[in-house]
């Protein structure tokens, strides 16, 4: 039957399930092919009168006998050269019609025993013809082609082909800076996957004998401490085998959205409840583990990197835990690597370190010796918990391993994020960081070995529902108490672990350059060290999340916020006030910095200080003020429609734009530049004495940097003018996707939705914070319906993630002041719901109106 081979494998699909083993589901699969294409060769030999000239060899992951439900069908169609095109033609025509009309791709190749050798150019090629098998046809050529090519390959070649794969394995697994275990993972390439697992394999099948030519992966491991890889790559086979029948194609990235679906398949769950994503990505993520310390122990026997003296100096059971870390104490002091053999000796023996391992003075004293020290922390920390010793010691880390956060914006596990954090910090006490400012702050602060124990332990908490900071926070007392910290150390410790999300929030979600709230944050710190290593903290747990998170913008905003909050300090500290920003002080600077004239330097000022809102004077630098009541004067007199004044910064481009009142301009400047493929990071609005409007908007491009070409300006400008003149429909531009975006649709259920409603009762202003999955449109639709009510916005704070977006909105009534009407809160409420498409209270975990 032509549609055989498909029914056939559709129904072996559903044994995945209950066969728990990859290996043999994917021989099954393997099996169901093997019979089909022996028969159909068989009959087309008599058909082509071919017989005993040709042969149909297996290669590739078919060959290993390794396939997955949508894997590749790759053949070779080994003749003897006495056959025709015609007759070679059709029997391959035959054999991949059927693969193709069974939903199979195929990849073939059709050679002499001779040709054979001119096709070993490539590691692909090469490692395809290293799985030969026998399928059907004539047996004599095939036990031509084992003698005559199979074991007579390039020596001089294959030895090339070998040492590449033990460097690329060296510089990929051993020596990376990088995470290796992903959010995101793909089972087949990415590090520590099948493909890492088969370099290994593939390497020592050319220096195996002649009897193990056609076997696989699993038999070339089945001597030494080989049960931990044999089950990793098992369960990896496994997981793969599922994830291709749940996406119903060839797709080897365990995607977010697929987890759930794939870990329910295989029994851990269901797929609804977070516990069993978590046991499947723990359990993935172990197996990854077992693969890295196999691959480490084989790197150094191939390189011959290692002492045989160095797999003995845990086997005295009386000194074993001072040994373990002392052993990491002697690698610092004397700056070595550590044997990857002998910390796979350390690994095994951890599991004989009892609780109390956690409590020893002796273990205690040698790991304060490490924190004081610094030198590598962040490496040695690494190799401590792959090894299972920090855990050991602070279980409170422990308890995070392998723990994933199912989030885009995430890349890594809980403890994979917080050693690259670490790891970070080793390129600061290296004095190599690559930002100046941060590198300088880091290089002046004091008590560093304490911000070493806040990192490991700020996201501790996450293992646990709830506010992780705060839970955090009581993790890092009982630590100190382990410890021996003294009173003060402990105070930071539990500082640091308690506030590490609060500079990233505060830049992110409120108008920094609000006087109240930087005396208000300013109160947080007892001396400027403290902000310091805050400042530190956030910093490279902010780039740790993952790559491209710690954008130009996000370094620029949190180094405002620092120098912000540290001139606060001081002034309290010194109890004197800076007189920069104050009315007289603006005055002082024009006058003896730009040469302005005393009376006109007065008719300026008190010009610029009947602004709405009268942020205008505290926001903006007494140049910049100067700078935009020129260009307001200017734009007034050109007699010009709009008028746009670009200003480049180190990490974006600020969009100032001058036009006569109007309501919608906000919805204008948000949908065009939206639209245009620009990134909004900021929006801003103020309002002059004669009712002009000037809005300054905060721009980058899709990869966070603020380098636009002016014909996207031109262009801008252009649409908003035919937006002000109707000529152009602003819903229509805002909520079309005109740029092709790679931002992944986000599962229902993964962002906590909110909406929350504050007063300050000392500010002049509400505040409107919106979390919402991010989707197309999404700043101009919650702008327009916040703008169909009887308020003002004066300031938007927009921080978007792989998520989700967070957006902060400064709102007043069109009196100028903050909202207290319930009326006005109701209406904003049903607006904001009807905008967003939802029903009422659906989704929502906070709504505070």
């Amino acid at each position: 039957m032509k549609f055989e081979l498909k029914a056939k494998l559709d129904r072996t699909f559903a044994k995945a399930k209950t066969v728990s083993s990859g290996r043999l589901f994917s021989r099954q699969l393997t099996y169901l092919v093997d019979s089909a294409l022996t028969n159909l060769f068989l009959t087309s030999q008599k058909d082509l009168a071919i017989e005993g000239h040709i042969c149909l060899i297996a290669i590739g992951g078919y060959g290993r006998m390794e396939l997955s439900p949508y894997s590749d069908i790759d053949l070779l169609y080994l003749h003897d050269g006495e056959l025709s095109d015609n007759q070679l033609s059709s029997l391959i025509g035959r054999i991949n019609t059927y693969l193709y009309d069974n939903g199979k791709e195929v990849g073939h190749a059709c050679r002499t025993i001779e040709e054979s050798f001119l096709y070993l150019d490539t590691l692909e090629s090469f490692h395809a013809i290293l799985d030969s098998r026998f399928l059907a046809g004539s047996k004599d050529l095939y036990k031509k082609y084992q003698a005559d090519f199979l074991k007579q390959l390039p020596q001089d070649r294959t030895t090339y082909y070998n040492e590449y794969k033990v460097g690329f394995l060296k510089k990929r697994i051993i020596d990376a800076y990088e995470p290796l275990l992903l959010s995101e993972p793909n089972i087949k390439i990415d590090p520590l996957g099948l493909r890492d697992i088969q370099f290994m394999y593939w390497t020592e099948k050319t220096g195996k004998p002649s009897d193990k030519i056609e076997t696989g992966v699993f038999d070339y491991f089945f001597s030494g401490q080989t049960q931990p890889i044999l089950a990793a790559y098992d369960f990896l086979l496994i997981s793969r085998a599922a994830l291709h029948i749940i996406s119903g194609r060839k797709n080897d990235r365990l995607d977010l959205s697929l987890q759930g679906e794939v870990a329910e398949f295989l029994g851990f769950g269901n797929k609804n409840e977070l516990k069993c994503l978590e046991r499947f990505m723990s359990k993935f993520y172990k197996c990854q583990k077992d693969v890295y310390f196999f691959l480490g122990m084989y790197i150094e026997v191939k390189t011959k990197t290692y002492s045989e003296d160095s797999v003995r100096i845990f086997s005295n059971p009386d000194t074993l835990y001072e040994d373990t870390m002392n052993f990491f104490l002697d690698c610092q002091s004397e700056k070595i690597e550590p044997s990857r053999i002998a910390l796979n000796e350390l690994r095994f023996a951890s599991n004989f370190l009892e609780e109390d391992y956690k409590n020893s003075k002796p273990v205690i004293d040698s790991f304060l010796k490490i924190l004081n020290k610094r030198y590598n922390i962040g490496h040695l920390m690494t190799l401590m918990h792959e090894c299972n010793i920090l855990g050991k010691l602070i279980p409170e880390f422990g308890a995070c391993s392998n723990f994933p956060l199912f989030s885009y914006h995430h890349q890594y596990t809980v403890d994979e994020h917080t050693l690259l954090i670490l790891r970070e910090l080793d390129k600061l006490e290296s004095g190599t960081w690559e930002d100046a400012e941060v590198q300088g702050i880091y290089s002046s602060l004091e008590q560093r070995e304490i911000l070493i124990l806040a990192i490991l332990i700020h996201d501790a908490g996450k293992v646990k529902e709830g506010d992780h900071s705060q839970y955090g926070a009581e993790l890092s007392i009982a630590v100190s108490e382990r410890l021996g910290l003294t009173d003060n150390e402990t105070e930071l410790f539990r500082f640091l672990v308690a506030e590490h999300i609060a500079m990233s929030e505060l830049s992110s979600k409120r108008d920094i350059y609000d006087p109240n709230l930087i005396k208000d944050f300013s109160k947080l710190f007892p001396n400027k060290n403290w902000l310091g290593l805050l400042y530190v903290l956030t910093i490279i747990d902010t780039k740790s999340v993952g790559r491209g998170v710690l954008t130009n913008w996000k370094k620029e905003i949190l180094h405002a916020l620092y120098e912000l909050t540290y001139k606060a300090i001081e002034e309290r500290d010194s109890e004197t006030l800076s007189s920069e920003n104050t009315l007289d002080g603006i005055r002082n600077y024009w006058i003896q910095k730009e040469g302005i004239h005393e009376s006109i330097a007065t008719q300026i000022l008190t010009f610029t200080q009947k602004f709405k809102p009268q942020t205008f004077l505290s926001y903006n630098t007494p140049r910049k003020i100067l700078h935009l009541f020129t260009n307001l004067v200017e734009w007034r007199n050109s007699g010009e429609l709009i008028k746009l004044l670009t200003e480049s910064e180190p990490a974006f481009l600020t969009i100032s734009f001058f036009a006569k009142q109007n309501r919608d301009l906000l919805l204008y400047v948000s949908g065009c530049i939206s639209s245009l493929g620009l990134n909004l990071v900021g929006l801003r609005q103020f309002e002059s004495p004669d009712k002009e409007q000037i809005i300054q908007a905060q721009v980058t491009d899709s990869f966070g940097s603020g380098s636009i070409p002016e014909t996207k300006i031109t262009e801008l400008k252009e649409m908003i003018m035919g937006c002000i003149r109707g000529k152009l429909n602003i819903e229509e531009i805002a909520l079309t996707q005109t740029i092709w975006s790679l931002n992944p649709k986000v599962p229902k259920g993964m962002v906590e939705e909110m909406i929350k409603f504050s007063n300050d009762p000392r500010e002049n202003f509400s505040i409107l914070e919106i979390r919402l999955p991010d989707s197309l449109g999404l700043l101009f639709r919650i702008l327009k319906a916040i703008l169909s009510c009887p308020v003002n916005v004066i300031f938007v704070r927009i921080a978007t993630s792989a998520d989700y977006a967070y957006d902060s909105f400064y709102i007043q009534t069109l009196d100028g002041l903050r909202i207290d009407s319930t009326e006005i809160l109701l209406q904003l409420k049903e607006k904001i719901y009807e905008a967003m498409h939802l029903q009422m209270n659906e989704g929502f975990l906070e709504i505070n109106f």
